[in-house]
């Protein structure tokens, strides 16, 4: 009999998220299968009425299984009475586990940031938060990766030679840690190319996008970060550097960070950021909590970010904002919101701070 081990994983998956031991992420996932299997389950708030959709939804699909019964002893039917909300999830998702590798869909893929119903009647659909997931690759082989805070483990004898390169696409976010203890927080839409082992002279790797990085202390070998044509050397310490446009904005935490742009070279200290842009190097006071928000789960409203915000809830959602420009930069509203909200939720802040009506189509956003 032919081994089917995408399906058999999946069955695992579906095992841990009743025995309560998933992770956000494999959660996130399998309740992504059960909205596309019965969309009409993510607009009911109560269990009641959830268990009684679920009943309706069971009857629907064991009369697609009647041609397999065998697969679905008496004993789980008596279960079923038992276990109303458990079975019916467990049910549902293999069923559309089974259905959809049948189409040929590539189900041990993460779909991030899924088009969901909407449960408000406000919007045409909604869309779920992003998660961590990235896409690792070391002498040619690539895979999708997506243990949160914990990187995967390729079979090599580091030589200092060879690198990786982690690629964050949109809706994603990765922690990883490198061979001497640096930890980096990669922002969806980011790259970080570094080698499998550190030289005796320096740490050096390359960034695009936007990280987070808490640097271990090596007073014999600076950390040092290419990106956008400038340097940025530390010896130990935890700073985000943001570089999705042609300025590039480093914000210090705490330690002491160099910036190299050209010939020109300036020192970070803690609550500043530096704002490189051509060959100059500006550096203000700033407030921190709001660049670093994005690495503790958060979108964070100062009233002056907005464009910064649509940007990163483009990128979280991968979606695309539409009219963005009408939106004014100055705004009362001070806050934050986790990142793991629905879109939906998001754009009803967003409604509130600036007087402006949003509209979801599909994987557009649009400012009215």
């Amino acid at each position: 009999m032919k081994e089917n081990k995408p399906i058999d994983a999946q069955k695992q998956l579906l095992q841990k998220y009743l025995d309560g031991q998933c992770s956000p992420e494999e959660s996130r996932q399998v309740l992504n299968w059960f909205y596309r299997i019965d969309p009409d389950l993510a607009s009911e708030s109560s269990v009641e009425v959830r268990s009684k959709s679920l009943e309706n939804s069971k009857s629907k699909i064991m009369n697609q299984l009647d041609a397999v019964p065998e697969q679905w002893p008496e004993k789980k039917l008596f279960d079923w009475k038992r276990f109303s909300l458990a079975a019916a999830v467990l049910l549902m998702v293999s069923f559309a586990v089974t259905t959809y590798w049948k189409n040929n869909f590539q189900l041990d893929q993460v779909h991030l940031a899924a088009q969901i119903p909407d449960t408000t009647g406000v919007y045409k659909n909604d869309i779920m938060p992003g998660s961590s997931y990235a896409y690792l690759s070391y002498q040619g082989d690539k895979r999708a990766v997506s243990q949160k805070n914990q990187p995967y483990k390729f079979n090599n004898t580091p030589t200092g030679h060879n690198r990786y390169l982690v690629e964050v696409p949109n809706a994603g976010t990765y922690k990883l840690q490198l061979a001497d203890g640096t930890s980096v927080w990669l922002n969806s839409s980011s790259t970080l190319d570094y080698p499998d082992e550190f030289g005796d002279q320096e740490r050096r790797v390359k960034l695009t996008g936007e990280a987070y990085f808490e640097v271990s202390k090596d007073k014999k070998r600076p950390f040092r970060i290419e990106v956008a044509g400038s340097i940025i050397e530390v010896l130990g310490t935890s700073f985000n550097v943001n570089a999705y446009s042609t300025q590039v904005n480093t914000t210090l935490v705490e330690g002491k960070v160099k910036i190299l742009k050209g010939n020109v070279e300036r020192l970070l200290l803690p609550g500043e950021e530096a704002q490189i842009h051509n060959d100059e190097i500006k550096i203000e006071q700033t407030d921190v909590s709001k660049h670093i928000a994005w690495q503790r789960g958060e979108f964070y409203f100062d009233g002056n970010n907005l464009q910064e915000i649509l940007s990163q809830i483009a990128r979280w959602y991968d979606v695309e904002i539409m009219n963005g420009e009408t939106l004014t930069l100055n705004s009362s509203y001070t806050g934050s919101l986790s990142r793991d909200s629905k879109l939906s939720e998001v754009l009803n802040l967003l409604a509130y701070a600036t007087k402006k009506k949003f509209e979801i189509d599909g994987r557009k956003v649009y400012i009215k």
